[in-house]
C-alpha cells in the first residue's frame, strides 16, 4: 500500500537552535536508597538536552531517549527487565516521527509510521509466528483504503475504509480462505445487501440494510440451485447455515 498524500514538512529541529553564551551543560545522575544508578541525563540550563537513559533493578537500561530543550527528539528504545528491545521508535520536536517498531520475546510485533504524531503510512502487525496479522494504511491518522485481516497467513476480512470509517465492500472469509459474508458500508453504517455464502459459494442468505437500519428479515436464496440440487434444497440449506452457524 502507498501512500497518497504527502507528508507535512518536519519543524524546525530545537537542537539545532543557538544556544545562549551562559547555557550551562551539566549529567546529572539519580541512584536508589542502596546506591545503585537508577538513571543519567544530561540537561542544559536544567531542562534534558542530549541522552537520558533509565536503569532497571538489574542495572541495565530500560528506557534509552533523547532529547532537544526538553522535548524528545532523535531516536528512543524501551526495554524490560532483563534488557530485552521492547520498542524502538523516532521524535521529532516531542512528536512520533519515523518508524515505530514493537517487540514481543525478540520477535517484532508490529511496525507503524507516524507522522508528526500522526499515524501515516502502513501499519502491519504480527502474530509470534512471524505471520503477518493485519495490514492497514494510514493518512493523517485515519484508516484509509483497503485493510487486511489475516490467520495463519489466510485472508479472514477485507475492509475498506474512507476518511477512518467503513465504506464500501468488507469481506470476511472462512480459516481456509472461502468468502462467508460480503457487506457494504457507508460512513460507518451498514448501507445496501449484506450476503451469506455457502461452503461452495452460493448464496445462502441476503438482507438490506438502509443506513445501519435492517429493511425486512433474512431472506433464503435458493435460486441459483440446480433441479437436483432443488429436489433437496432443504436438508442441503440446512446443512449449509449450519456449517456456517460453526464455522
Amino acid at each position: 500500500m502507498s501512500d497518497t498524500l504527502s507528508p507535512p514538512a518536519p519543524p524546525a529541529s530545537p537542537a539545532s537552535l543557538p544556544l545562549a553564551a551562559d547555557a550551562r551543560a551539566s549529567v546529572v545522575e539519580q541512584r536508589d536508597a542502596s546506591g545503585n544508578l537508577v538513571g543519567r541525563t544530561s540537561l542544559l540550563n536544567g531542562a534534558p538536552h542530549g541522552e537520558m537513559v533509565r536503569y532497571g533493578p538489574a542495572g541495565v537500561p530500560v528506557l534509552e531517549a533523547n532529547f532537544a530543550n526538553g522535548v524528545l527528539h532523535g531516536p528512543m528504545k524501551l526495554f524490560d527487565a532483563q534488557g530485552g528491545l521492547m520498542q524502538e521508535s523516532h521524535y521529532l520536536g516531542g512528536k512520533l516521527h519515523g518508524v515505530t517498531t514493537m517487540y514481543q520475546d525478540g520477535r517484532i510485533a508490529s511496525r507503524q509510521h507516524h507522522v508528526l504524531g500522526a499515524l501515516h503510512g502502513e501499519s502491519v502487525c504480527y502474530a509470534p509466528s512471524g505471520l503477518v496479522t493485519s495490514r492497514m494504511s494510514y493518512e493523517a491518522g485515519r484508516l484509509e483504503r483497503e485493510a487486511l485481516f489475516m490467520h495463519d497467513g489466510v485472508v479472514v476480512r477485507r475492509a475498506r475504509y474512507s476518511h477512518g470509517l467503513l465504506d464500501g465492500e468488507t469481506r470476511n472469509y472462512s480459516a481456509e480462505g472461502a468468502l462467508a459474508q460480503s457487506s457494504q458500508y457507508r460512513a460507518n453504517l451498514l448501507h445496501g445487501t449484506v450476503r451469506r455464502f455457502g461452503a461452495d459459494g452460493q448464496v445462502l442468505q441476503e438482507r438490506r440494510y438502509l443506513q445501519g437500519k435492517p429493511q425486512g428479515e433474512w431472506r433464503s436464496v435458493a435460486a441459483a440451485a440446480t433441479p437436483g440440487e432443488r429436489a433437496n434444497g432443504g436438508p442441503r440449506l440446512v446443512k449449509h447455515l449450519e456449517k456456517w452457524v460453526r464455522g
